[in-house]
């Protein structure tokens, strides 16, 4: 690891919430968006940690959610630590509240690179689907995303960087960057691997709160937030875990 890397590293970690001692919890984090409703998002969770609000996630089906693994990868912490909001346009009210019986981090994650950045989470009570709570529909393992494709993203996050959060689900589309680019982009902050996806614009981004949430093309789950260097910053996009490399991970346990 280079001298550069682990200095900007601790850098982005010192900015925003959620590091552990001296290991990097980069949240990736939603800028320039709107309102939006929930029963447009109908698979967006609130991820909660003692109660609070701290990440995203999706709806994969009555019984499991998606996120990131940095989301819940704390020193012992245990399952019941973290719990859900489903089916609410606001972070903090409505909905349904439930906790969390299993985490299942990948076991590759590397809580300092944030590499192998997924987490499958099982429900300790299963969930009623209607118009506000549904699962997303996973990708194909093949399934490719041109350059330039608009994606959605939602979330309760940052609304610019380092600023507040929002009560009121946000949503934004992001146009998709290439793996080439976005390599170099943060040729100085690590590698950009096949199993990374990027997307982003100056002043379109997820932001601090979003970690773990969808990244959705044609309906289809494609990414989960990951980590980026600031928010909405001109040149670096949010880079996310691309889900179809984990289909695998993800029926395992489901």
């Amino acid at each position: 690891m280079s001298q550069n890397y682990a200095v900007v590293v601790l850098w982005l970690c010192t900015a925003v919430t959620g590091c552990v001692g001296a290991l990097p919890r980069v949240q990736s984090r939603i800028v320039g968006g709107r309102d939006t409703f929930i029963e447009q998002h109908p698979y967006q969770i609130s991820l909660r940690r003692a109660g609070s609000h701290t990440c995203g996630g999706s709806i994969l089906n009555v019984n499991h959610v998606l996120t990131a693994a940095h989301c819940v990868h704390y020193p012992h912490s245990v399952p019941a630590d973290f719990s859900i909001r489903a089916g609410s346009t606001f972070r903090n009210e409505g909905g349904r509240l439930i906790t969390i019986s299993q985490i299942n981090i990948h076991p590759k994650y590397d809580d300092w690179t944030l590499e192998w950045d997924i987490s499958v989470l099982k429900l300790a009570t299963s969930l009623l689907f209607d118009s506000k709570i549904q699962p997303i529909r996973l990708p194909t393992r093949k399934l490719t995303i041109a350059e330039g494709t608009k994606a959605s993203i939602a979330g309760w996050g940052g609304l610019h960087y380092q600023g507040p959060s929002t009560s009121h689900l946000q949503h934004v589309s992001v146009p998709v960057v290439s793996n080439e680019a976005c390599s170099r982009a943060y040729e100085n902050f690590g590698a950009i691997h096949s199993f990374h996806l990027c997307a982003g614009a100056a002043g379109i981004d997820a932001c601090q709160g979003d970690s773990g949430g969808p990244l959705v093309v044609n309906g289809l789950l494609v990414g989960i937030v990951s980590w980026g260097y600031g928010c909405a910053f001109s040149g670096y996009p949010t880079v996310y875990t691309r889900v179809s490399e984990f289909l695998d991970f993800i029926e395992k346990h489901i």
